[in-house]
């Protein structure tokens, strides 16, 4: 991959051949990405091939290898576009909540459940591509580029706790947050491979939300849940 710098999860990924900068080579781009993960939820990786997925794009094969050399390369070009969703989100959940003129006098942990649920659904369970493809792609990773989208979170998050200045939250160390976040990130990273029920379970998010306030709460005990 060409070198890039760890909070740039926008970077093409490597042997990309074209890039998506007009409005129909997006809709190209997306409607491979949504063929592939039909198949790939369908039949696994053992049936998706670029073959297939130019078919059930309606492409010809010559079109998707404008884009993607391999099915590899198509592969880390739909993690990477999952990883921006998911800071994306991140983005707009955390400005919400530093924009909220009441956000000092609500309970934390309603922001922190929130933040929970973006990181669970975007990393193991599949709310912007199928939890086949999640699992595909944390199989295939590479580790910069996890390692970049992680020290972003964490930035963010670091950054997050400095704006809202709230009462009943304390601001974290550098150590600190990189446990924190490599806790939560690896703990979801096992669940999706681990095809773990827990994903399907409140419990998971249960257990993370204890371990966050055992770091960031200032020393209030764990309410029952809203």
């Amino acid at each position: 991959m060409p070198a890039q710098k760890p909070d740039s999860p926008r970077k093409a990924p490597e042997n990309l051949r074209r890039q998506p900068t007009q409005a129909r080579a997006q809709h190209t781009i997306q409607t491979l990405f949504k063929a592939a993960a039909q198949i790939l939820d369908k039949d696994g990786e053992a049936g998706l091939s670029t073959n297939r997925v130019a078919a059930a794009a309606g492409f010809s094969i010559g079109t998707l290898y404008q884009y993607f050399p391999s099915k590899e390369v198509l592969v880390q070009a739909m993690a990477a576009r999952g990883r921006d969703l998911v800071l994306e989100e991140l983005e707009r959940c955390l400005a919400e909540i530093e924009l909220n003129p009441e956000a000092a006098d609500t309970d934390p942990r309603l922001f922190i459940r929130r933040i929970l649920r973006i990181l669970i659904q975007g990393f193991a369970g599949g709310r912007s591509w199928t939890r086949s493809l999640v699992r595909l792609a944390w199989d295939q990773e590479k580790p910069e580029e996890t390692a970049g989208a992680v020290r972003q979170v964490s930035e963010r998050l670091a950054l997050f706790l400095e704006r809202l200045r709230h009462p009943q939250l304390r601001p974290l160390g550098t150590a600190q947050l990189f446990v924190l976040t490599r806790s939560v990130i690896g703990t979801l990273r096992s669940a999706s491979l681990e095809k773990s029920p827990l994903l399907q379970s409140p419990a998971l998010e249960e257990a993370l939300l204890e371990l966050v306030w055992a770091l960031v709460g200032q020393g209030a005990a764990l309410q029952a849940r809203p």
